[in-house]
């Protein structure tokens, strides 16, 4: 009989991947801006050649943050084949995770529309702010 695992290899790597890649950029990695990124998801393939490291980053410069991940991404793959027993050490693609501002992006506009839907809700929200500040 077949033992049936609750989840793929590759989740299972990609969840390893994601413990040490975080590990690699608190303690390892020399620039100190890729000290406050964050690896939010990783997915790998199913052949386990390739892997996205989804990250999300503190400050404006993300674009150059991300830059800086992929000069690091050999860096990052050596130092996760010395750590992990892996036959392939899948190659990094880091991109940027947009999920928390996106999730902001539509707080803000169901809090539009409530206050849009119950002018009194947002007459009241603003009397309880002015009474805070006294």
């Amino acid at each position: 009989m077949e033992k049936k695992h609750s989840f793929r290899r590759s989740d299972r790597v990609a969840e390893l991947l994601h413990r040490e890649i975080g590990c690699i950029l608190q303690t390892e990695v020399k620039d100190p801006r890729l000290r406050f990124v964050t690896v939010t998801d990783v997915r790998a393939t199913d052949d386990l050649r390739e892997a996205t490291v989804f990250v999300s980053v503190r400050g404006e410069d993300k674009t150059g943050i991300i830059d800086s991940l992929g000069r690091a991404g050999s860096f990052i793959r050596a130092c996760v084949g010395r750590r992990c027993y892996l036959k392939y050490v899948p190659q990094l693609h880091f991109k940027l995770d947009r999920t928390l501002e996106e999730a902001a992006k539509i707080d803000r506009i169901i809090d539009r529309l409530h206050s849009e839907n119950d002018p009194a809700a947002g007459q009241d929200e603003a009397q309880s702010g002015e009474s805070e500040l006294r």
